[in-house]
Protein backbone atom coordinates (compact mmCIF):
# COMPACT_ATOMS: atom_id res chain seq x y z
CA UNK A 1 0.00 0.00 0.00
CA UNK A 2 1.14 3.59 -0.39
CA UNK A 3 1.30 3.98 3.36
CA UNK A 4 3.72 1.10 3.76
CA UNK A 5 5.92 2.51 1.02
CA UNK A 6 6.10 5.83 2.83
CA UNK A 7 6.83 4.05 6.09
CA UNK A 8 9.88 2.39 4.52
CA UNK A 9 11.37 5.71 3.42
CA UNK A 10 10.09 9.24 3.06
CA UNK A 11 12.20 9.86 -0.06
CA UNK A 12 10.43 7.27 -2.30
CA UNK A 13 7.09 8.51 -0.96
CA UNK A 14 7.87 12.09 -1.94
CA UNK A 15 9.13 10.97 -5.32
CA UNK A 16 5.93 8.98 -5.72
CA UNK A 17 3.75 12.01 -5.00
CA UNK A 18 5.77 14.31 -7.28
CA UNK A 19 5.75 11.85 -10.17
CA UNK A 20 2.04 11.20 -9.75
CA UNK A 21 1.32 14.95 -9.75
CA UNK A 22 3.45 15.51 -12.84
CA UNK A 23 1.77 12.64 -14.62
CA UNK A 24 -1.68 14.06 -13.88
CA UNK A 25 -0.66 17.57 -14.95
CA UNK A 26 0.94 16.37 -18.18
CA UNK A 27 -2.02 14.13 -18.99
CA UNK A 28 -4.60 16.85 -18.31
CA UNK A 29 -2.52 19.47 -20.10
CA UNK A 30 -2.27 17.23 -23.15
CA UNK A 31 -6.01 16.58 -23.01
CA UNK A 32 -6.84 20.28 -22.74
CA UNK A 33 -4.57 21.18 -25.64
CA UNK A 34 -6.08 18.43 -27.78
CA UNK A 35 -9.61 19.49 -26.77
CA UNK A 36 -8.86 23.15 -27.54
CA UNK A 37 -7.48 22.28 -30.97
CA UNK A 38 -10.47 20.03 -31.67
CA UNK A 39 -12.95 22.69 -30.51
CA UNK A 40 -11.28 25.40 -32.58
CA UNK A 41 -11.31 23.28 -35.72
CA UNK A 42 -14.89 22.13 -35.07
CA UNK A 43 -16.09 25.70 -34.52
CA UNK A 44 -14.36 26.90 -37.68
CA UNK A 45 -15.92 24.04 -39.63
CA UNK A 46 -19.38 24.77 -38.23
CA UNK A 47 -19.01 28.47 -39.02
CA UNK A 48 -18.05 27.68 -42.59
CA UNK A 49 -21.00 25.31 -42.97
CA UNK A 50 -23.42 27.82 -41.37
CA UNK A 51 -22.15 30.63 -43.56
CA UNK A 52 -22.46 28.44 -46.62
CA UNK A 53 -26.05 27.59 -45.66
CA UNK A 54 -26.85 31.29 -45.23
CA UNK A 55 -25.37 32.15 -48.62
CA UNK A 56 -27.24 29.28 -50.28
CA UNK A 57 -30.54 30.42 -48.73
CA UNK A 58 -29.79 34.00 -49.79
CA UNK A 59 -29.37 32.89 -53.41
CA UNK A 60 -32.78 31.21 -53.35
CA UNK A 61 -34.47 34.29 -51.89
CA UNK A 62 -32.61 36.53 -54.34
CA UNK A 63 -33.90 34.45 -57.26
CA UNK A 64 -37.43 34.72 -55.94
CA UNK A 65 -37.05 38.49 -55.52
CA UNK A 66 -35.69 38.99 -59.02
CA UNK A 67 -38.45 36.90 -60.57
CA UNK A 68 -41.50 37.86 -58.51
CA UNK A 69 -40.62 40.85 -56.40
CA UNK A 70 -41.30 41.25 -52.69
CA UNK A 71 -44.55 39.28 -52.93
CA UNK A 72 -42.62 36.25 -54.11
CA UNK A 73 -40.12 36.89 -51.36
CA UNK A 74 -42.89 36.97 -48.72
CA UNK A 75 -44.54 33.90 -50.19
CA UNK A 76 -41.31 31.94 -50.13
CA UNK A 77 -40.64 33.02 -46.54
CA UNK A 78 -44.13 31.96 -45.46
CA UNK A 79 -43.65 28.56 -47.12
CA UNK A 80 -40.51 27.79 -45.07
CA UNK A 81 -40.58 24.25 -43.62
CA UNK A 82 -41.76 23.80 -40.03
CA UNK A 83 -40.28 24.27 -37.60
CA UNK A 84 -39.08 27.45 -39.20
CA UNK A 85 -35.43 28.29 -38.48
CA UNK A 86 -34.51 31.64 -36.97
CA UNK A 87 -34.41 33.68 -40.13
CA UNK A 88 -34.67 37.33 -41.12
CA UNK A 89 -34.82 39.02 -44.54
CA UNK A 90 -34.26 42.71 -45.15
CA UNK A 91 -34.33 44.67 -48.41
CA UNK A 92 -32.81 48.17 -48.40
CA UNK A 93 -32.08 50.83 -50.97
CA UNK A 94 -28.78 52.54 -51.55
CA UNK A 95 -29.41 54.92 -48.59
CA UNK A 96 -30.04 51.95 -46.26
CA UNK A 97 -33.74 52.67 -46.05
CA UNK A 98 -35.63 49.47 -45.48
CA UNK A 99 -37.97 48.62 -48.35
CA UNK A 100 -38.98 45.19 -47.12
CA UNK A 101 -38.40 43.21 -43.96
CA UNK A 102 -39.60 39.96 -42.52
CA UNK A 103 -38.29 37.80 -39.67
CA UNK A 104 -39.22 34.73 -37.70
CA UNK A 105 -38.40 36.44 -34.38
CA UNK A 106 -37.05 39.66 -32.96
CA UNK A 107 -33.55 38.27 -32.37
CA UNK A 108 -33.05 37.33 -35.99
CA UNK A 109 -34.32 40.77 -37.06
CA UNK A 110 -31.81 42.51 -34.79
CA UNK A 111 -29.11 40.30 -36.28
CA UNK A 112 -30.08 41.29 -39.81
CA UNK A 113 -30.18 44.99 -38.90
CA UNK A 114 -27.18 45.09 -36.53
CA UNK A 115 -24.52 43.41 -38.67
CA UNK A 116 -22.79 45.85 -40.97
CA UNK A 117 -20.77 43.18 -42.76
CA UNK A 118 -21.21 39.71 -44.10
CA UNK A 119 -20.14 36.83 -41.85
CA UNK A 120 -20.78 35.39 -38.40
CA UNK A 121 -22.42 37.59 -35.75
CA UNK A 122 -22.56 36.63 -32.07
CA UNK A 123 -25.43 38.06 -30.03
CA UNK A 124 -25.69 36.73 -26.52
CA UNK A 125 -25.38 32.94 -26.37
CA UNK A 126 -26.52 32.57 -30.04
CA UNK A 127 -24.67 33.07 -33.28
CA UNK A 128 -26.11 34.20 -36.64
CA UNK A 129 -24.71 33.90 -40.09
CA UNK A 130 -25.31 37.04 -42.14
CA UNK A 131 -25.18 37.09 -45.95
CA UNK A 132 -25.73 40.04 -48.29
CA UNK A 133 -26.15 40.41 -52.05
CA UNK A 134 -26.90 43.29 -54.38
CA UNK A 135 -30.04 43.00 -56.47
CA UNK A 136 -31.55 45.17 -59.24
CA UNK A 137 -32.14 48.92 -58.83
CA UNK A 138 -29.10 49.22 -56.48
CA UNK A 139 -30.93 47.48 -53.70
CA UNK A 140 -29.30 45.26 -51.04
CA UNK A 141 -30.82 42.00 -49.81
CA UNK A 142 -29.65 40.85 -46.37
CA UNK A 143 -30.29 37.48 -44.71
CA UNK A 144 -29.60 36.53 -41.07
CA UNK A 145 -29.79 32.81 -40.30
CA UNK A 146 -29.33 31.04 -37.01
CA UNK A 147 -28.17 27.45 -37.57
CA UNK A 148 -30.04 25.75 -34.72
CA UNK A 149 -28.80 22.18 -35.46
CA UNK A 150 -25.21 23.41 -35.37
CA UNK A 151 -25.85 25.30 -32.14
CA UNK A 152 -27.48 22.24 -30.60
CA UNK A 153 -24.54 20.10 -31.74
CA UNK A 154 -22.13 22.59 -30.23
CA UNK A 155 -23.92 22.48 -26.86
CA UNK A 156 -23.93 18.69 -26.87
CA UNK A 157 -20.25 18.72 -27.78
CA UNK A 158 -19.44 20.97 -24.81
CA UNK A 159 -21.42 18.74 -22.46
CA UNK A 160 -19.69 15.66 -23.83
CA UNK A 161 -16.31 17.36 -23.44
CA UNK A 162 -16.99 17.99 -19.76
CA UNK A 163 -17.94 14.35 -19.27
CA UNK A 164 -14.78 13.25 -21.07
CA UNK A 165 -12.74 15.71 -19.01
CA UNK A 166 -14.04 14.28 -15.72
CA UNK A 167 -13.47 10.71 -16.91
CA UNK A 168 -10.02 11.67 -18.20
CA UNK A 169 -9.15 13.24 -14.86
CA UNK A 170 -10.10 10.04 -13.05
CA UNK A 171 -8.20 7.86 -15.50
CA UNK A 172 -5.18 10.18 -15.29
CA UNK A 173 -5.12 9.90 -11.49
CA UNK A 174 -5.48 6.10 -11.62
CA UNK A 175 -2.84 5.88 -14.33
CA UNK A 176 -0.50 8.09 -12.33
CA UNK A 177 -0.92 5.94 -9.25
CA UNK A 178 -0.35 2.73 -11.20
CA UNK A 179 2.59 3.86 -13.31
CA UNK A 180 4.46 5.76 -10.61
CA UNK A 181 4.02 2.93 -8.11
CA UNK A 182 5.24 0.44 -10.67
CA UNK A 183 8.14 2.71 -11.62
CA UNK A 184 9.18 3.51 -8.06
CA UNK A 185 8.79 -0.02 -6.72
CA UNK A 186 12.48 -0.87 -7.38
CA UNK A 187 13.51 2.36 -5.64
CA UNK A 188 11.31 1.47 -2.69
CA UNK A 189 12.87 -2.01 -2.62
CA UNK A 190 16.30 -0.38 -2.56
CA UNK A 191 15.27 1.83 0.36
CA UNK A 192 13.84 -1.14 2.27
CA UNK A 193 16.92 -3.28 1.64
CA UNK A 194 19.20 -0.44 2.76
CA UNK A 195 17.12 0.07 5.89
CA UNK A 196 17.22 -3.66 6.71
CA UNK A 197 20.99 -3.73 6.20
CA UNK A 198 21.47 -0.68 8.44
CA UNK A 199 19.23 -2.12 11.14
CA UNK A 200 20.48 -5.72 11.05
CA UNK A 201 24.06 -5.27 9.79
CA UNK A 202 23.56 -8.27 7.50
CA UNK A 203 25.45 -7.54 4.26
CA UNK A 204 24.15 -10.79 2.79
CA UNK A 205 20.75 -9.21 2.11
CA UNK A 206 19.91 -8.40 -1.51
CA UNK A 207 17.26 -6.40 -3.33
CA UNK A 208 14.81 -8.73 -5.14
CA UNK A 209 15.33 -8.65 -8.90
CA UNK A 210 12.31 -8.16 -11.17
CA UNK A 211 11.88 -9.55 -14.70
CA UNK A 212 12.74 -6.33 -16.48
CA UNK A 213 15.63 -4.79 -18.42
CA UNK A 214 14.99 -1.08 -17.87
CA UNK A 215 17.27 1.40 -16.13
CA UNK A 216 15.80 0.74 -12.69
CA UNK A 217 16.40 -3.00 -13.08
CA UNK A 218 20.01 -2.21 -14.01
CA UNK A 219 20.24 0.04 -10.93
CA UNK A 220 18.99 -2.83 -8.75
CA UNK A 221 21.55 -5.17 -10.31
CA UNK A 222 24.38 -2.68 -9.74
CA UNK A 223 23.23 -2.12 -6.16
CA UNK A 224 23.29 -5.88 -5.51
CA UNK A 225 26.76 -6.09 -7.04
CA UNK A 226 27.89 -3.26 -4.79
CA UNK A 227 26.48 -5.10 -1.76
CA UNK A 228 28.27 -8.28 -2.82
CA UNK A 229 31.54 -6.38 -3.23
CA UNK A 230 31.14 -4.69 0.16
CA UNK A 231 30.35 -8.04 1.72
CA UNK A 232 33.52 -9.46 0.19
CA UNK A 233 35.58 -6.51 1.41
CA UNK A 234 34.22 -6.82 4.94
CA UNK A 235 34.86 -10.58 4.88
CA UNK A 236 38.41 -9.99 3.69
CA UNK A 237 38.92 -7.36 6.39
CA UNK A 238 37.70 -9.76 9.06
CA UNK A 239 39.97 -12.51 7.76
CA UNK A 240 42.86 -10.04 7.64
CA UNK A 241 42.22 -9.08 11.25
CA UNK A 242 42.16 -12.77 12.17
CA UNK A 243 45.45 -13.32 10.38
CA UNK A 244 46.95 -10.23 12.05
CA UNK A 245 45.83 -11.47 15.46
CA UNK A 246 47.22 -14.93 14.70
CA UNK A 247 50.54 -13.72 13.31
CA UNK A 248 51.10 -11.13 16.04
CA UNK A 249 50.28 -13.55 18.85
CA UNK A 250 53.52 -15.51 18.41
CA UNK A 251 55.98 -12.57 18.34
CA UNK A 252 54.19 -10.86 21.23
CA UNK A 253 54.35 -14.09 23.27
CA UNK A 254 58.06 -14.35 22.54
CA UNK A 255 58.50 -10.70 23.52
CA UNK A 256 56.82 -11.39 26.84
CA UNK A 257 58.85 -14.55 27.46
CA UNK A 258 62.12 -12.79 26.62
CA UNK A 259 61.27 -9.90 28.91
CA UNK A 260 60.39 -12.28 31.77
CA UNK A 261 63.64 -14.16 31.25
CA UNK A 262 65.62 -10.93 31.35
CA UNK A 263 63.80 -9.87 34.52
CA UNK A 264 64.57 -13.15 36.21
CA UNK A 265 68.22 -12.58 35.35
CA UNK A 266 68.26 -9.45 37.56
CA UNK A 267 68.12 -11.69 40.62
CA UNK A 268 71.08 -13.83 39.50
CA UNK A 269 74.57 -13.36 41.04
CA UNK A 270 76.81 -10.97 39.09
CA UNK A 271 79.40 -13.70 38.58
CA UNK A 272 77.01 -16.09 36.81
CA UNK A 273 78.07 -15.99 33.12
CA UNK A 274 75.38 -18.43 31.98
CA UNK A 275 72.64 -16.15 33.30
CA UNK A 276 74.21 -13.18 31.54
CA UNK A 277 74.27 -15.13 28.29
CA UNK A 278 70.62 -16.08 28.73
CA UNK A 279 69.75 -12.44 29.36
CA UNK A 280 71.54 -11.38 26.22
CA UNK A 281 69.79 -14.09 24.20
CA UNK A 282 66.42 -13.08 25.65
CA UNK A 283 66.98 -9.41 24.83
CA UNK A 284 68.18 -10.33 21.34
CA UNK A 285 64.98 -12.33 20.83
CA UNK A 286 62.96 -9.34 22.07
CA UNK A 287 64.67 -7.13 19.49
CA UNK A 288 64.15 -9.70 16.73
CA UNK A 289 60.46 -10.12 17.44
CA UNK A 290 60.04 -6.34 17.78
CA UNK A 291 61.60 -5.94 14.34
CA UNK A 292 59.23 -8.59 13.01
CA UNK A 293 56.15 -6.77 14.35
CA UNK A 294 57.50 -3.44 13.09
CA UNK A 295 58.15 -4.93 9.64
CA UNK A 296 54.60 -6.26 9.48
CA UNK A 297 53.07 -2.91 10.39
CA UNK A 298 55.40 -1.03 7.99
CA UNK A 299 54.53 -3.37 5.13
CA UNK A 300 50.82 -3.04 5.83
CA UNK A 301 51.18 0.75 5.77
CA UNK A 302 53.06 0.60 2.46
CA UNK A 303 50.34 -1.59 0.90
CA UNK A 304 47.57 0.73 2.06
CA UNK A 305 49.41 3.80 0.72
CA UNK A 306 50.05 2.13 -2.64
CA UNK A 307 46.46 0.97 -3.04
CA UNK A 308 45.19 4.45 -2.11
CA UNK A 309 47.56 6.11 -4.60
CA UNK A 310 49.38 7.94 -1.79
CA UNK A 311 52.71 6.12 -1.98
CA UNK A 312 55.57 8.52 -2.64
CA UNK A 313 57.65 7.32 -5.58
CA UNK A 314 61.06 8.75 -6.42
CA UNK A 315 61.02 7.88 -10.11
CA UNK A 316 64.03 7.84 -12.39
CA UNK A 317 65.04 5.97 -15.52
CA UNK A 318 66.35 2.59 -14.35
CA UNK A 319 67.43 -0.68 -15.94
CA UNK A 320 65.17 -3.53 -14.86
CA UNK A 321 67.87 -6.13 -15.60
CA UNK A 322 70.32 -4.41 -13.24
CA UNK A 323 67.71 -4.24 -10.46
CA UNK A 324 66.90 -7.93 -10.91
CA UNK A 325 70.62 -8.88 -10.88
CA UNK A 326 71.16 -7.03 -7.59
CA UNK A 327 68.16 -8.81 -6.06
CA UNK A 328 69.51 -12.20 -7.23
CA UNK A 329 72.94 -11.41 -5.74
CA UNK A 330 71.26 -10.45 -2.48
CA UNK A 331 69.60 -13.89 -2.21
CA UNK A 332 72.54 -15.92 -3.54
CA UNK A 333 73.54 -17.12 -0.09
CA UNK A 334 69.93 -17.90 0.86
CA UNK A 335 69.50 -19.99 -2.31
CA UNK A 336 72.71 -21.93 -1.75
CA UNK A 337 71.75 -22.58 1.86
CA UNK A 338 68.37 -23.95 0.69
CA UNK A 339 69.97 -26.08 -2.05
CA UNK A 340 68.17 -24.17 -4.82
CA UNK A 341 69.94 -23.13 -8.00
CA UNK A 342 69.14 -19.68 -9.42
CA UNK A 343 69.50 -19.18 -13.18
CA UNK A 344 69.31 -15.72 -14.76
CA UNK A 345 68.52 -14.52 -18.27
CA UNK A 346 68.75 -10.76 -17.99
CA UNK A 347 68.30 -9.05 -21.33
CA UNK A 348 69.31 -5.51 -22.14
CA UNK A 349 67.29 -2.46 -23.17
CA UNK A 350 64.69 -2.96 -20.44
CA UNK A 351 64.67 0.64 -19.30
CA UNK A 352 61.83 1.77 -17.06
CA UNK A 353 60.83 4.92 -15.18
CA UNK A 354 60.38 3.78 -11.60
CA UNK A 355 61.32 4.11 -7.95
CA UNK A 356 64.42 1.90 -7.80
CA UNK A 357 64.01 1.03 -4.13
CA UNK A 358 60.37 -0.03 -4.51
CA UNK A 359 60.97 -2.11 -7.65
CA UNK A 360 63.97 -3.75 -6.00
CA UNK A 361 61.78 -4.55 -3.00
CA UNK A 362 59.18 -6.17 -5.27
CA UNK A 363 61.87 -8.23 -7.09
CA UNK A 364 63.36 -9.34 -3.79
CA UNK A 365 59.97 -10.44 -2.47
CA UNK A 366 59.27 -12.53 -5.58
CA UNK A 367 62.73 -14.16 -5.52
CA UNK A 368 62.47 -14.82 -1.79
CA UNK A 369 59.03 -16.34 -2.30
CA UNK A 370 60.31 -18.59 -5.11
CA UNK A 371 63.30 -19.84 -3.10
CA UNK A 372 61.23 -20.34 0.05
CA UNK A 373 58.70 -22.67 -1.61
CA UNK A 374 61.12 -24.58 -3.84
CA UNK A 375 62.50 -27.76 -2.25
CA UNK A 376 66.20 -28.58 -2.16
CA UNK A 377 67.51 -29.51 -5.58
CA UNK A 378 64.97 -27.31 -7.28
CA UNK A 379 65.50 -24.44 -9.69
CA UNK A 380 64.51 -20.76 -9.87
CA UNK A 381 64.79 -18.90 -13.16
CA UNK A 382 64.89 -15.09 -13.23
CA UNK A 383 64.44 -13.50 -16.67
CA UNK A 384 64.18 -9.93 -17.93
CA UNK A 385 62.94 -9.35 -21.49
CA UNK A 386 61.02 -6.87 -23.57
CA UNK A 387 57.58 -7.32 -25.10
CA UNK A 388 56.59 -4.37 -27.26
CA UNK A 389 55.98 -1.41 -24.96
CA UNK A 390 56.57 -3.53 -21.85
CA UNK A 391 59.62 -4.53 -19.86
CA UNK A 392 58.92 -7.97 -18.41
CA UNK A 393 60.33 -9.57 -15.27
CA UNK A 394 59.67 -13.34 -15.19
CA UNK A 395 60.41 -15.48 -12.13
CA UNK A 396 59.68 -19.19 -12.50
CA UNK A 397 60.34 -21.94 -9.94
CA UNK A 398 59.94 -25.70 -9.65
CA UNK A 399 58.41 -25.47 -6.20
CA UNK A 400 55.26 -26.80 -4.55
CA UNK A 401 52.91 -24.66 -6.65
CA UNK A 402 49.62 -23.05 -5.67
CA UNK A 403 46.22 -24.74 -5.70
CA UNK A 404 43.37 -23.52 -7.87
CA UNK A 405 41.31 -22.48 -4.84
CA UNK A 406 44.17 -20.31 -3.49
CA UNK A 407 45.49 -18.89 -6.78
CA UNK A 408 43.15 -15.89 -6.79
CA UNK A 409 43.75 -15.07 -3.13
CA UNK A 410 47.56 -15.02 -2.96
CA UNK A 411 47.46 -11.26 -3.53
CA UNK A 412 45.30 -10.65 -0.46
CA UNK A 413 46.87 -9.16 2.62
CA UNK A 414 48.00 -11.68 5.24
CA UNK A 415 46.63 -14.61 3.24
CA UNK A 416 48.71 -17.77 3.50
CA UNK A 417 47.70 -21.00 1.83
CA UNK A 418 47.52 -24.14 3.94
CA UNK A 419 50.58 -25.57 2.14
CA UNK A 420 52.67 -22.54 3.16
CA UNK A 421 51.63 -22.23 6.81
CA UNK A 422 54.75 -24.07 7.96
CA UNK A 423 57.03 -21.47 6.39
CA UNK A 424 58.08 -18.42 8.35
CA UNK A 425 56.68 -15.20 6.88
CA UNK A 426 54.20 -12.35 7.21
CA UNK A 427 51.84 -13.23 4.37
CA UNK A 428 52.28 -9.71 2.96
CA UNK A 429 55.01 -10.15 0.34
CA UNK A 430 52.81 -10.76 -2.70
CA UNK A 431 50.30 -8.13 -1.59
CA UNK A 432 53.11 -5.58 -1.46
CA UNK A 433 54.40 -6.68 -4.89
CA UNK A 434 50.99 -6.19 -6.49
CA UNK A 435 50.45 -2.82 -4.80
CA UNK A 436 53.89 -1.48 -5.80
CA UNK A 437 53.70 -2.67 -9.41
CA UNK A 438 50.20 -1.25 -9.91
CA UNK A 439 51.31 2.02 -8.30
CA UNK A 440 53.86 2.20 -11.16
CA UNK A 441 51.11 1.57 -13.74
CA UNK A 442 52.24 -2.01 -14.32
CA UNK A 443 50.67 -5.44 -14.17
CA UNK A 444 51.49 -8.65 -12.35
CA UNK A 445 50.26 -12.13 -13.20
CA UNK A 446 50.58 -15.71 -11.96
CA UNK A 447 50.53 -19.16 -13.51
CA UNK A 448 50.88 -22.10 -11.18
CA UNK A 449 50.29 -25.82 -10.92
CA UNK A 450 50.47 -27.89 -7.75
CA UNK A 451 53.68 -29.91 -7.72
CA UNK A 452 55.03 -28.29 -10.91
CA UNK A 453 55.91 -24.81 -9.64
CA UNK A 454 54.80 -21.22 -10.20
CA UNK A 455 55.62 -18.45 -12.66
CA UNK A 456 55.21 -14.79 -11.73
CA UNK A 457 55.32 -12.24 -14.52
CA UNK A 458 55.68 -8.50 -13.89
CA UNK A 459 55.04 -5.98 -16.70
CA UNK A 460 56.23 -2.37 -16.48
CA UNK A 461 56.07 0.28 -19.19
CA UNK A 462 59.37 0.45 -21.05
CA UNK A 463 61.16 3.66 -21.98
CA UNK A 464 61.33 3.82 -25.80
CA UNK A 465 64.88 3.39 -27.04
Amino acid sequence: TPGSNCAASTLPCRRFEVLALWYVLVTLGSFLVAAAVFAFRMQASMQRDGQRSAETALERYRGALESGGTDALQSMFDCSPSPRPSLALRLTDERDIELFGVSSDEASRRAAVGSPDQGALAMGPLEWHVARAEVSQKRLLSLALHDEPADRLWRELRETSWIIFVLGLGLAILGALFITRRTLRPVTDLARATQRIVESGDLGLRVPMRPSSDELAQLTQLFNRMLAKNEGLVKTMRESLDYVAHDLRTPLTRLRAGAELALRGDRAPPDAPDDVARERDALAEVIEESDRVLAMLTTLTDIVEAEAGAMRLDKHTEDLGTIAREAVDLYDFVAKDAGVSVVTHLGSDAKIVADRRRIAQACANLIDNAIKYTPSGGRVEVSVLTDGAWAVLRIADTGIGIGTEDRGRVWERLFRADRSRGERGLGLGLSLVKAVIEAHGGKVGLKSEVGAGSTFKVRLLRVPS
